[in-house]
């Protein structure tokens, strides 16, 4: 048996727990042997016990340090217990001078002094915001370079595989991702308005005081065009065929501006030249254009809708008399926030999810993950399902080698299985005028498919993720064979398991497919096999032997 002893009661930390159970998809029994320890259970049975301990610190109010583990540094808020050195040291806690063992194997355990669930509870509830302002340059990007929750939760994860290699027994997991994809790419456009207005000024005059020539050029191509009666910022049909080519669909969410631009207010004078109506034949085109092909209509909430649940809740339900059918989600313009009071407004008007939590000014993980989650408001979780935003194009290509930058960001949500968010704004498929947008989404795209990523919009990610959540999975381990019993069995149902390297393992009951095996993510040592159930309703019992 695996077992995880955590001492800590508080809620951040048990919610902690609950989004690492969640995440990592393991068949875990929860025991409370006492009221201020939780103990976490796998493949209980098995003739010898395998121990990792979780300690509790205080977390702080600024960056304490860096967790380092192999190639990987994760800003921490707290200050770990010191481990040892045990048999191997797995991880360091680096700040200053400063350097100790804080993750730690010994014979038949692994002691961690990083409170990985508080951290997780306390970073899901917003706390890298409260103290955002008080950084520095340098560990702003530090923060938002490395999905530091990821980072946590993958370090319990390869420590419970080492417990299964020490017991030679496999770690069983409903999959990531359908079909044994490896991660998955969230494709998604702002469509913010539909022709092109103010910018007809603003642009060339940007062009003519940064001397950007090549640029104002551009602006006169457009203009051309315009008289020729193509609509520079119409590029659905672009993007559609786009996504024809690598068999995938977005999200495009449409605003309806409803805020009044303000003379002494710069911020608010783009306001002006936005969608005003989901009834404006131009803006109802867009829509019939983007469903009709199969792509997803979301909200794109009106500028100052965010501290406004009569807003949120209108604009919904208009769109949803456009659309005549429901309107799963929506992300907030400008990314506006007001937290937790938007999130609850959202959940108010009977969205299912949002996908405004992202930086305005770079690109990276803003609350430390790639994976969605229900936010934590400090007792209890918003029912709303949150897709992080990781790259915006105009902050990408802001970036000196943006296609360099988007894979080394594409590479770590791939390492911990999460969901690469893109937002690309219609216009900017304009080649004429962003000559290298359209090229480095396609790019993007390219690479992850042959890397093994699902790419989707954000409603099929939120109905796999409700699905993956939402189906319990049973198993035992009798020493030879594993029998898993799912709660419910559809052809939608995937499940993996990590086996030594060498093992040979053979589906013996006849509602279940290999689909595919592969080296995991933990290393050679390992190896993983995927695979798809099918509904029988004589047998729902799937059973995997060690031949």
């Amino acid at each position: 048996m695996i077992t995880i002893k955590y001492t800590c009661p508080d809620l951040y930390g048990r919610y902690g727990i609950d989004h690492f159970i969640k995440r990592s998809g393991i068949p875990f029994t929860i025991t409370e042997p006492s009221p201020s320890c939780f103990q976490i259970d796998y493949a209980s049975g098995t003739p010898k016990d395998f121990l990792i301990t979780i300690g509790s610190n205080e977390i702080k109010n600024t960056l304490c340090g860096s967790i380092r583990c192999g190639d990987i540094s994760a800003r921490v808020c707290e200050t770990p217990r010191e481990t040892g050195n045990g048999d191997e040291v797995i991880a360091f806690f680096e700040s200053g001078e400063k350097k100790y063992a804080c993750v730690t194997r010994h014979k038949n355990g692994i002691d961690i002094g990083v409170d990985i669930f508080r951290e997780t509870g306390y970073i899901l509830s917003g706390h890298l915001d409260r103290i955002w302002n008080t950084l520095n340059d340098k560990e702003k990007q530090d923060l938002a370079s490395v999905p530091v929750i990821d980072v946590f939760e993958d370090i319990l994860l390869q420590s419970i595989r080492e417990g299964c290699f020490y017991q030679k027994i496999p770690l069983v997991f409903k999959s990531y991702w359908p079909d044994a994809k490896k991660f998955a790419v969230c494709l998604t456009h702002d469509v913010d308005e539909v022709k092109k207005t103010y910018q007809w000024i603003t642009r060339p005059i940007r062009n003519v005081m940064t001397r950007d020539f090549r640029g104002l050029k551009a602006q006169g191509h457009s203009l051309l065009q315009k008289f020729r009666g193509v609509e520079p910022y119409w590029t659905f049909n672009e993007i559609i065929a786009i996504e024809k080519h690598f068999h995938a669909s977005s999200t495009f969410f449409f605003l309806k501006e409803t805020g009044k631009p303000t003379l002494f207010s710069p911020r608010t004078w783009n306001l002006y030249g936005r969608n005003h109506s989901y009834e404006d034949p131009r803006v109802v085109a867009a829509i019939r254009t983007v469903f009709d092909h199969g792509s997803e209509v979301a909200v794109h909430g009106s500028f100052y809708s965010f501290t406004k649940p009569s807003s949120i809740a209108a604009e919904t339900h208009e769109l949803e008399e456009v659309m005549n059918r429901k309107v799963m989600g929506i992300r907030q313009h400008h990314l506006n926030l007001t937290i937790p009071d938007t999130w609850k407004y959202q959940a108010e008007a009977g969205l299912m999810y949002d996908s405004s939590l992202g930086y305005k000014d770079r690109i990276g993980f803003r609350w430390g993950t790639s994976l969605p989650f229900y936010p934590f408001n400090g007792k209890e979780q918003i029912r709303i399902q949150e897709i992080p935003l990781i790259i915006m194009d105009v902050c990408l290509l802001s970036i000196k080698d943006p296609l360099a930058a988007s894979f080394s960001v594409s590479d770590k949500v791939e390492k911990y299985h999460g969901v690469l968010t893109l937002l690309w704004h219609p216009p900017v498929f304009n080649i004429s005028e962003v000559p290298d947008a359209r090229e480095i989404y396609c790019q993007i795209i390219k690479r992850a498919q042959e890397r093994g990523a699902i790419v989707t919009n954000a409603r099929n990610i939120v109905k796999w993720e409700n699905n993956r959540n939402g189906k319990e999975l049973n198993c035992r381990w009798n020493g030879s064979s594993i029998i898993m019993n799912p709660s419910v069995l559809a052809h939608d149902y995937f499940i993996s398991f990590d086996i030594p390297a060498g093992s040979v393992f053979k589906i013996l009951s006849g509602n279940a497919t290999d689909i595919g095996r592969d080296t995991c993510s933990s290393g050679p040592r390992f190896e993983r096999i995927n695979i798809r159930a099918h509904t029988d309703e004589k047998n729902k019992e799937i059973v995997v032997m060690n031949t």
